[in-house]
């Protein structure tokens, strides 16, 4: 069972915490006694012990949460809220090659480099070389 299936059944009666296994929640007491922690911050302190066996501890939060709630209580965080900002679609540069490759020239860089300017930093990048293209094209006048 994963982390997430154990704490909802925690909340469930016996017959389905019989159903989690012995190894599930030795491997899984360190995350459920720190989700614990938020709503029960002195029991969870006084558990976090290195010489406490750990599969006594998930029972005792079993037993003891079962009988007071029915069903998984709100400030048990299961899932993540999905960040609302979307990426603005890569954006393709309109370099003009010959600019390319009297940078590659003057400072001597691979066409990789120039890449990974193009991916890391796109604005940044355009600005430098259209300066650049403008000074190529103020001295060829």
């Amino acid at each position: 069972m994963e982390l997430f299936d154990i704490v909802k059944t925690i909340f469930k009666p016996k017959k389905d915490w019989d159903k989690v296994s012995r190894n599930d929640k030795t491997k899984n007491f360190f995350m459920i006694n720190r989700i614990m922690s938020i709503q029960f911050p002195i029991q969870a302190n006084q558990f976090n012990h290195t010489k406490i066996s750990p599969r006594p501890v998930v029972d005792w939060w079993h037993d003891t949460l079962s009988n007071h709630y029915t069903k998984m209580p709100s400030w048990i965080f299961t899932k993540t809220k999905k960040s609302e900002t979307k990426k603005e679609p890569n954006k393709v540069l309109d370099v003009d090659p010959e600019v390319e490759k009297f940078i590659r020239e003057k400072f001597k860089a691979s066409k990789r480099e120039l890449s990974d300017l193009k991916k890391f930093y796109p604005t940044k990048y355009q600005e430098w070389v259209e300066s650049i293209a403008d000074q190529i094209n103020l001295s060829n006048k």
